[in-house]
């Protein structure tokens, strides 16, 4: 499967934040993504989260949530859309869905031969799931180790991780889950992870621990061209 890849648009209205993000570009980068998707004959694409940004009023949010969404629909390949921490700043779950369109949302594509799985570690140390009035992105944790690691013994074949926070134990530890290390436990005992997608950390990164890829792409946010295709029979 041909699998079309992209995170960090940060998409909003402003023109510059945190001195290198350029907010209001991505829409263009978007579309330019789709069109590279397209001629790659992606079969499926995938964001990895933080696909938008805050602005001063609600109305502008969904705006620019819409206008994501059309872009997305237009190209007519099957895209799904993980939620990152800016995401969860500003939508609630439901919310984010409801305007982003509910075929967007994150479900595992399993099979015997290769699988996908998308975890969400918008939570909290002490479990509390990131709301709107929350703003601290140093604290993520993914509450629900036990129950993927039972899915991935379970699995046949090879798998596959995607997800926005970071858990590659090379990389600065705030951007990283506070139980990366059990997550990568849980890979490498499982024995079927062959590569984990992530977003967040803007820079990216390429390592290898214990014979598993972990691979962070650059934020479109702050890169030209900062899109990505992967094959996972390759």
């Amino acid at each position: 499967m041909k699998i079309g890849l992209f995170t960090d648009s940060h998409y909003s209205s402003q023109k510059v934040t945190c001195t290198n993000r350029y907010n209001s570009e991505p829409l263009r980068k978007i579309k330019e993504a789709y069109d590279f998707f397209k001629n790659k004959k992606a079969d499926l694409v995938i964001c990895l989260g933080d696909i938008t940004d805050k602005e001063d009023t609600k109305e502008k949010e969904i705006k620019n949530l819409i206008e994501i969404k059309e872009v997305i629909d237009a190209s007519e390949i099957k895209t799904i859309v993980l939620m990152g921490n800016h995401d969860a700043f500003t939508f609630t779950e439901d919310e984010f869905y409801s305007h982003l369109g509910e075929d967007k949302c994150p479900v595992d594509m399993i099979s015997d031969k290769t699988s996908l799985l998308f975890v969400d570690a918008c939570y909290f140390a002490d479990g509390r799931r990131y709301s709107p009035v929350d703003d601290d992105w140093t604290d993520t944790f993914y509450p629900y180790a036990e129950k993927l690691s039972e899915k991935l013994l379970a699995l046949k074949g090879d798998s596959f991780i995607f997800m926005h926070q970071n858990v590659d134990g090379n990389i600065r530890e705030d951007h990283r889950l506070s139980n990366d290390g059990e997550m990568r436990e849980i890979f490498e005992k499982s024995g079927k992870v062959k590569s984990v997608f992530q977003g967040h950390y803007h820079k990216g990164a390429e390592n290898e621990t214990d014979g598993i890829k972990y691979i962070t792409l650059k934020a479109m946010c702050e890169n030209e061209k900062a899109y990505y295709i992967i094959d996972t029979e390759a």
